[in-house]
């Protein structure tokens, strides 16, 4: 007698896919649509949650909560907080709706503002530079944010593989400088090292060892701003948009 096997649940990337609007993997029939529990409900919930409390508030006992429902109910759609988060964190990331069309006749220019919306994308949701990133990228948006870059960089003269160097290069940057800034509001216990970056070097640096630090941080001028401003920001992602404009001879 053949034994039955129970399809197992999807991980976090297969359910963020399923989310992603593909018709063959939309929700089935008897799990929990017909009560107005979704996935897409769920992870909207869990966003919200993170949101105002942050990333360590989120669970599946909380967002049931958040849903008027029970723990058990949200296991029809995703069976781990792991997985939920990394759905949640793809969703929190999605282009906005009305995002015009990348023009790759103004690549520059186009770049520089999806750059932006992404760096804008995570000064709304700073949670998600908690989430762990590893490999290279398999999420839906994640892969959408990289297809207008592409598309932006259509008409250069970028060969495949520097059009896609340009892509991991800009949302490199773009996440580590979103950390750097946000990184102290998102910090667990709150005021850290970071919370005064400059007064802290100025206990630990000393002039026989790092003499060019401090004639820099002498002067609170050169630091009152460094690193929380949109200028900072900026001067990279200027700096790397003309990089890339040399390659496109």
């Amino acid at each position: 007698m053949g034994e039955q096997h129970r399809a197992p649940t999807p991980t976090g990337v297969e359910l963020a896919w399923r989310d992603a609007g593909d018709p063959a993997s939309a929700d089935e029939p008897g799990t929990g649509t017909r009560r107005g529990l979704t996935l897409a409900r769920i992870v909207a919930a869990a966003v919200d949650v993170a949101d105002r409390e942050g990333l360590a508030a989120v669970s599946l006992a909380r967002v049931a909560a958040a849903l008027g429902t029970v723990t058990t109910s949200l296991y029809r759609h995703v069976r781990s907080k792991n997985d939920l988060v990394v759905v949640m964190s793809d969703a929190a990331a999605a282009p906005p709706a009305t995002m015009a069309p990348p023009d790759p006749g103004h690549w520059r220019e186009s770049l520089a503002t999806i750059a932006w919306q992404i760096y804008d994308l995570y000064r709304r949701h700073p949670w998600v530079l908690q989430v762990p990133t590893a490999g290279p990228p398999s999420m839906p948006n994640e892969l959408l944010w990289g297809e207008h870059m592409l598309r932006a960089l259509s008409q250069t003269t970028l060969g495949a593989h520097d059009q896609l160097r340009a892509v991991t290069l800009i949302s490199g940057y773009v996440r580590e400088q979103a950390r750097l800034t946000l990184d102290p509001a998102i910090a667990d216990g709150g005021a850290t090292v970071s919370g005064d970056y400059f007064a802290f070097l100025g206990t630990v640096l000393t002039p026989n060892r790092y003499p060019m630090f401090c004639r820099l941080f002498a002067d609170r001028d050169n630091t009152a701003t460094i690193g929380h401003t949109d200028e900072d920001f900026r001067f990279g992602l200027d700096r790397i948009l003309a990089g890339l404009a040399e390659l496109d001879t």
